[in-house]
């Protein structure tokens, strides 16, 4: 099942140089693998384990969360305002599924 992912801007339009944030949030349960149901049965783990953030193609960022990330996690990134472009922001689970959103670098 694909992750559902919306990647954002902050500001939405920076000038060149300056700094600003994407944040990606993905809708996900990021189940740890310790939590039990209501018949008490282990509910299997299933998180994101792999977010890249690519820029033209290139990756320019990767983080590696954890089994201990909230249900539909928001992660962000800071980067400077170079040149125009795109990012790409790619999730992976532990499932196998993925995710993926794109977001264009306009610069003021």
């Amino acid at each position: 099942m694909p992750i559902r992912t919306i990647v954002r801007l902050t500001p939405a339009k920076p000038k060149a140089g300056e700094e600003f944030r994407l944040q990606a949030v993905a809708q996900h349960p990021n189940e740890p693998g310790t939590r039990r149901d209501a018949q008490g049965n282990l509910i299997p783990a299933n998180y994101i384990n792999l977010v890249e953030v690519y820029f033209e193609g290139e990756k320019v960022a990767e983080a590696r969360p954890g089994p201990s990330t909230s249900a539909n996690p928001l992660y962000g990134f800071k980067f400077k305002a170079e040149k125009p472009g795109t990012y790409t922001v790619r999730l992976k689970d532990t499932s196998g599924d993925t995710g993926e959103a794109q977001v264009k670098l306009e610069l003021a």
